[in-house]
């Protein structure tokens, strides 16, 4: 078993080198008082996190309208672009031809770009996702309900026009089936698994939510 997501901590790094993240102590034992206590403040997009269609369409569901199976995934696909791609880069189509698995319902794509969290280069200048991708994946893989990326977003802070018209692509239902996207991924992996088990930190009615990923291989 594997996490394939991040802890998060007040230098998580958010879009943008976005700010709003604080962990202040409630209770301290080293103050005098009965236990320790925590209140913590973050954007609902921060770390490990899932969008929903409502993050980008006012009819689109919420985290509510899914049940719990829907975060089980048993048919997974994993696409290595490490050393594939660039700074800034438009991911698009072309580049996903060499998927055989049809039958995938969570897609990992790993671009490498998780070894440079932390830096400007992960929050200001890595790849994004074309709009294109959508329904290319929609047509070849139609049981797809989930990608996963070690993208902070599918949406290249160096071209934002194309990451808006991504996010509408992927989410919104006038487009087609959603397909839900999981950013800022934890994928140093060499290979599928078996399982992945997803669990949304249960926000109600959440446009988007941190979540726990969590990979298993059944040898």
């Amino acid at each position: 078993m594997k996490y394939l997501s991040y802890f998060i901590s007040e230098k998580t790094p958010l879009y943008g080198n976005g700010t709003g993240i604080q962990f202040v102590p409630d209770k301290e034992m080293i103050k005098g008082d009965n236990c320790n206590t925590t209140n913590l403040v973050f954007p609902n997009h921060s770390g490990t996190h899932i969008d929903f269609p409502y993050h980008f369409s006012l009819d689109g569901k919420t985290l509510n309208d899914y049940p719990a199976s829907y975060w089980q995934f048993n048919h997974i696909d994993l696409i290595d672009l490490s050393s594939k791609v660039d700074d800034c880069q438009i991911i698009g189509p072309e580049i996903f031809s060499s998927l055989e698995n049809s039958d995938a319902d969570l897609l990992l794509i790993k671009t490498g770009y998780g070894t440079w969290r932390g830096t400007d280069r992960y929050t200001l200048t890595s790849p994004g996702l074309s709009a294109n991708l959508a329904p290319f994946l929609r047509t070849n893989f139609p049981l797809l309900r989930c990608i996963g990326m070690d993208l902070i977003s599918i949406s290249s802070y160096c071209n934002r026009e194309e990451g808006r018209k991504a996010h509408h692509a992927f989410l919104s239902p006038e487009e087609g089936e959603p397909i839900l996207l999981i950013e800022d991924m934890k994928l140093d992996i060499d290979s599928p698994f078996d399982k992945v088990i997803v669990a949304p930190l249960l926000i109600n009615n959440a446009d988007g939510t941190p979540c726990t990923v969590m990979a298993y291989t059944e040898k």
